[in-house]
């Protein structure tokens, strides 16, 4: 289909950058959740997947860096009370631009590939 070759429509690009720019801030704030935390390592392994596509900078950090970010906002805080120091805030943030740049340029067919992979078996 050819909708499968163009990028994710601008208003649900739009929305999911909101997500997880809200989750980062969240962990900013102080007061993240396990979602916040789960959302976020979500993206960076996504991020990872479309850089093995070509989409993005492949020099880009590991998702063991932001694993280990994110066990150690974990291992300090509580349900509601997450949060990341100013400089993870920071890579988190480089991050989350870097996938909303990958968004815009990667075809629906390999985020659908990506989010299946995601999702695990069934």
């Amino acid at each position: 289909m050819k909708t499968e070759l163009l990028p994710l429509p601008q208003r649900i690009r739009d929305v999911l950058s909101l997500e997880y720019h809200l989750q980062l801030e969240a962990m900013r704030a102080g007061a993240g959740s396990l979602m916040a935390l789960r959302t976020l390592l979500r993206v960076a392994m996504a991020t990872t997947m479309l850089r093995e596509f070509g989409y993005g900078n492949a020099a880009g950090r590991t998702v063991a860096d932001y694993e280990s970010e994110a066990s150690d906002a974990f291992s300090i805080g509580h349900e509601g009370s997450y949060a990341f120091s100013v400089a993870t805030v920071k890579k988190f943030a480089t991050l989350l631009t870097e996938h909303d740049a990958q968004l815009e340029v990667a075809p629906v067919r390999i985020i659908d590939q990506i989010a299946r992979r995601l999702e695990g078996p069934n």
